[in-house]
């Protein structure tokens, strides 16, 4: 390293030695952003602190994915750095480097491999410098109109990314049209992966990707997994899901979660290895199937696999459970509508009927919530007995998009208020709670200072109106001069962001 970089680096342990001691907090991203402030360029000088990297990006699914290979290649014994927090951006890729430099060095070379989450739109900052072996794309949705714009766009960053990067080999998801229309495009080797075989379990009304990538001409499915994640042709072109090179076949929900086979070569007699989740989600079998082909080429023997899904620990309180008041709690996190759909339909599928969704619009979660009507609230409307709850700072918003779903759900302030409003419900029904990004922390902050309450303590929290109903601590109606007219439409054609609010 030059004078420069040494600096940075310097720079970069004192914050962070200053933000853990002093201020008791774990850092962030502030010790890499300090470091990139003094050397721009210095992700491109901590990328041979490994031998081998893979960086992992998609709209749903990062933080498991990477956490997952991380897990697998620990456990194949070599040593690891990783983004874990979920810090993707580059600073926070510099960080989890600087951080890791010391044991990197003393690691005997060829051992060392890096597992770096990014954020969609950062790839092209990140991807020419690291240089990494694998890059692992997951699947494009919608998210966040207001910072990404269309999908469109996201491809063409990351297509340019890989162009930067032409030594990296692409693993992606073949069964999303949208990632494979990237790799198409591209000069970078790839592997490509999917579910071979129609699942009947979670199809979706709603896809953000039904036109051909070479032709526009609407494409034709053989079958849908969910979104428009499946088996695709286009009847104009020709053009279609590229053959698996890795594939996911038997695929059967339990009632203990998913179960099915990874097949690490094209050869119709090529090798299976069985896997079991604990998930019931068909998301779960994507993340699951990614994470460990991408294991599988960076070396790790196909016997750690099972262990490490059986060890791992979702981050930041992600599918977490708690025991609140002799009552399951479940929350999960879903920031987009796909990813909202997909904890729908895992509800749906449990059998669930307690319920509560937080909807909040600061800047991390995009201040455009449209979307919320590009979520398909319609499938748990005739669940028996449903009781659901409307919280976040734009909880009238999804009170109103419950109320169109047929769906009649009190406004909360908080979970405990929730909880509270359903405890003469039978024990054995576990309540499920869905927050996007910035609402998903305090949740699981609250959860976990609920864990200690007994049912008359969370009881006496539930805020009730007169016909029994939760309602808003501090929140105060408004009243209007006039009625509110709310018009919504189904532009089923338009393929833009919220097209069932427009």
């Amino acid at each position: 390293m030059n004078l420069r970089s040494s600096l940075a680096c310097t720079s970069s342990d004192i914050a962070r030695w200053g933000l853990r001691s002093v201020l008791k907090r774990q850092g962030g991203v502030l010790p890499g952003r300090i470091a990139m402030k003094i050397d721009p360029e210095l992700l491109s000088d901590l990328a041979g602190l490994v031998d081998r990297s893979v960086v992992i990006t998609g709209t749903n699914g990062k933080t498991t994915t990477s956490n997952l290979i991380a897990d697998a290649v620990a456990a194949s014994g070599a040593a690891v750095v990783c983004n874990r927090a979920g810090n993707n951006m580059e600073p926070g890729v510099v960080g989890a480097l600087l951080e890791a430099r010391g044991g990197l060095k003393h690691t005997s070379s060829g051992k060392r491999v890096g597992v770096f989450e990014c954020d969609e739109l950062y790839t092209v900052r990140v991807l020419p410098k690291l240089k990494p072996t694998y890059f692992v794309l997951l699947n494009l949705f919608r998210d966040q109109l207001d910072r990404y714009g269309e999908i469109d766009h996201t491809q063409e960053v990351i297509a340019h990314a890989l162009e930067l990067s032409p030594a990296t080999t692409l693993i992606y998801n073949a069964d999303d049209p949208l990632c494979a229309s990237i790799a198409a495009r591209v000069p970078n080797a790839s592997i490509a992966f999917g579910i071979d075989g129609a699942t009947d379990t979670e199809s979706d009304r709603i896809s953000d990707s039904r036109f051909c990538s070479q032709c526009n001409a609407p494409l034709e499915y053989d079958y849908v997994q969910y979104g428009q994640l499946g088996a695709y042709h286009c009847p104009s072109c020709g053009w279609a899901r590229p053959a698996l090179v890795r594939r996911v076949t038997g695929v059967k929900l339990g009632c203990d979660g998913y179960g099915f086979d990874l097949v690490f070569g094209s050869a119709p007699d090529a090798a299976a290895v069985h896997i079991a989740t604990r998930y019931n989600g068909l998301y779960m079998v994507y993340n699951v199937a990614a994470a460990f082909f991408a294991a599988r080429e960076l070396g790790v023997d196909t016997a750690f696999l099972q262990p490490t899904l059986d060890a791992y620990v979702p981050a930041g309180g992600r599918m977490g459970r708690w025991e609140i008041a002799g009552r399951t709690v479940e929350a999960n996190l879903a920031k987009n509508p796909v990813g909202f759909d997909r904890q729908i339909q895992s509800i749906k599928t449990a059998g669930g009927r307690l319920c509560a969704f937080f909807l909040n619009d600061n800047d991390a979660d995009g201040h455009d919530v449209s979307w919320i009507y590009d979520v398909d609230f319609e499938r748990i409307a005739d669940t028996p007995g449903l009781v659901a709850f409307a919280g976040g700072t734009r909880a009238h918003d999804m009170q109103v998009r419950l109320k169109y779903a047929g769906i009649d759900a009190a406004i909360i302030s908080d979970v405990a208020q929730a909880i509270g409003a359903v405890a003469d419900e039978a024990a054995g029904d576990t309540f499920y709670a869905v927050a996007n990004y910035t609402a998903f922390p305090p949740l699981v902050k609250e959860l976990d200072g609920l864990k200690g309450a007994d049912a008359a303590t969370v009881a006496a929290r539930a805020a009730t109106c007169a016909d029994g109903s939760a309602v808003p601590v501090g929140i105060a109606p408004v009243e209007l001069s006039r009625p509110l007219r709310i018009v919504y439409l189904y532009p089923d054609a338009l393929n833009l962001y919220g097209d069932g609010g427009n």
